[in-house]
């Protein structure tokens, strides 16, 4: 599996310096002497000498991996500290284990936001006119050193026409399945488990938890199995959509599912943007369906939480997704008992317009069984 990962990205053997690496290593010396006052100098010049360098390569700038280096990444993430939810906030933490599923989930560079097409990572670094803008961000909106290394190009990148596919950040699932599921060996059912977010934070909580998992999309069903043979977690992961799976002595039900129209991630007929042609349908066919096999698979002392929010897609058409999810579930046999809001990044992006004051969030809407 490593390889083809490495063939995807177009890594050679002469690109991998360490078991994690840019394959720029030996260029480092080069982008250092491209400093804010040689760009104020020479403004397009500059913007170009940096443009061949990136070219030439031809590599994407992001963090790379080898087998070990991703066994080792994992295990340093089982061991850094992270936020708890406290006062029913989780705060934005660090994007530890977000690099390792850019990585090795290729399929996140195929999907495409707000169904405008694919504007991937990949997509705008080889689009000359996008990577000499992101250049330009770089040396007019960054301070400091290493202005036009690769971590600050792929964040320029993501920058360029503003619109990125998401990915469930693994030290929020960490913080939020211990706050919600304090049980030792609890069994968690994720019923849309995405690039791995949720997969990395639960596998790797003390708290030992069974991660049960579905996802119908057979691309990411590949590299989850992957994943977890990597954290060595013996995960039962299901290649199916979660409307036609029932789920069995489940402690706690979390995920993060496909927002009907949002994200288009592969044209396989069991995926959400292609079974269900409004909103009405995608609520009749998934999330009702989806809801009542989490109910009847629930323990009576069980939690069902969802991270989702009311959004705007493509030609800025609002959906309005939360008032409804919780009228659904309170008439199929839930009770809304508590909401976490999760801070996020304030950069422009795919999703949501939840606000207050100068806060971005977005909510974890927690239910139990209604058993009066």
């Amino acid at each position: 599996m490593i390889n083809r990962i490495h063939n995807f990205w177009g890594i050679r053997s002469e690109h991998i310096f360490n078991d994690v690496f840019t394959g720029y290593e030996d260029l480092y010396p080069e982008l250092d002497t491209f400093t804010a006052e040689v760009y104020d100098k020479d403004p397009a010049n500059t913007i170009e000498e940096v443009f061949n360098i990136y070219r030439n390569r031809s590599i994407v700038p992001i963090i790379y991996y080898t087998e070990n280096g991703l066994i080792q990444a994992l295990k340093e993430f089982k061991r850094a500290s992270y936020s708890h939810v406290e006062n029913n906030v989780i705060g934005l933490g660090n994007n530890l284990g977000q690099t390792l599923c850019r990585f090795l989930f290729t399929n996140m560079q195929t999907a495409e936001p707000k169904g405008r097409g694919s504007n991937s990572l990949k997509d705008r670094f080889y689009d000359d006119a996008k990577l000499r803008r992101a250049i330009r961000i770089c040396f007019e909106f960054r301070d400091g050193n290493k202005l036009v290394y690769p971590t600050a190009m792929r964040r320029s990148l993501e920058l360029v026409t503003g619109e990125n596919v998401q990915n469930f950040k693994p030290q929020h699932a960490r913080a939020i399945a211990e706050r919600l599921c304090p049980v030792l060996w609890g069994r968690i059912y994720d019923y849309s488990c995405g690039y791995g977010g949720r997969l990395i934070g639960i596998a790797s909580s003390n708290m030992n938890y069974s991660y049960i998992g579905t996802d119908p999309n057979t691309e990411t069903f590949e590299y989850l199995k992957y994943l977890d043979s990597l954290l060595n977690n013996n995960s039962e992961i299901i290649c199916s959509p979660s409307e036609e799976y029932q789920c069995e002595d489940i402690d706690l039900a979390f995920s993060s599912p496909p927002y009907f129209n949002l994200e288009k991630y592969s044209d396989e007929p069991t995926q959400c943007m292609v079974k269900y042609t409004s909103m009405d349908d995608w609520f009749d066919g998934y999330v009702a369906p989806t809801m009542k096999n989490i109910h009847k698979g629930l323990n009576d002392d069980g939690i069902f939480a969802t991270n989702i929010a009311d959004y705007k897609s493509y030609g800025n058409k609002e959906y309005f997704v939360v008032d409804r999810w919780i009228e659904l579930a309170e008439k199929i046999g839930f009770k809304h008992t508590n909401t976490i809001k999760m801070l996020l990044n304030t950069r422009p992006g795919v999703g949501n317009f939840k606000t207050e004051g100068r806060e971005k969030f977005e909510g974890v809407y927690v239910f139990e069984k209604n058993n009066s």
